[in-house]
């Protein structure tokens, strides 16, 4: 065989070294390239998170704002907000009387006004809270209002790390509770402007969450005699 022949083909081979550096090269080349799409992946994911609680702030908030625009002020009316803590946030309930209902089918009958209740619990698997709307329907010539226990009403939003209501008096002072508990008593009167708070959870122990707040001023809101 050919001594040259041997030498030339020996020259157009790799060293052990330069499969070493290429493969090195190409790892660096294959991690540079997954940590870029391992960030684009995450900023979507956390875009996606956020439209999502910003469609259940704006849903839950609409739903809210649509029943105290309808309190029915007249004869046994109901305003009752209460606060609880969970700790670092709250977890308030409010109960009013509203002419506002979810009618869930088509065929069924009008009904008069309706006493609107907003209650919070925590969800055990996330820890964090669950907002329930329930409605007892006050049919004319009847007086059954009781509420189930058992049944807190429709889940309205999850997610939450706080819901809050605050009332601004006449004197503009702003308090987290408002009206006696006692549903058999009528309130002596309605606050001037409330305000919602919504906290939704991101996921993230250190951080305070998403916050969204909304004030409104109920309709015809006068000082009773």
């Amino acid at each position: 065989m050919n001594p040259r022949c041997n030498s030339h083909f020996s020259n157009q081979g790799f060293t052990l070294l330069e499969i070493l550096m290429a493969i090195a090269i190409f790892a660096l080349v294959i991690s540079l390239a997954y940590g870029s799409y391992n960030a684009t992946f995450h900023i979507i994911n956390g875009a996606g998170a956020q439209a999502e609680i910003y469609s259940k702030a704006r849903t839950t908030m609409v739903r809210i704002q649509e029943d105290l625009e309808s309190f029915f002020p007249g004869e046994g009316m109901i305003f009752t907000g209460t606060s609880e803590s969970t700790g670092k946030y709250r977890a308030d309930t409010l109960q009013f009387t509203s002419t506002a209902h979810v009618r869930l089918h088509a065929d069924q009958a009008p009904i008069g006004h309706t006493i609107i209740h907003y209650q919070v619990q925590t969800d055990p698997e996330t820890n964090t809270l669950l907002l329930y709307r329930s409605e007892i329907p006050a049919l004319p010539g009847t007086s059954d209002t009781e509420e189930d226990d058992d049944n807190p009403g429709l889940l309205l939003c999850d997610q939450l790390l706080e819901v809050a209501f605050d009332y601004q008096n006449a004197d503009g002072e702003n308090v987290e509770e408002w009206g006696d508990t006692d549903e058999t008593t009528a309130p002596s009167s309605l606050p001037e402007q409330i305000s919602i708070t919504l906290r939704f959870s991101d996921g993230q122990e250190e951080t305070n969450g998403t916050l969204f707040k909304t004030a409104l001023i109920l309709p015809g809101v006068k000082k009773i005699e």
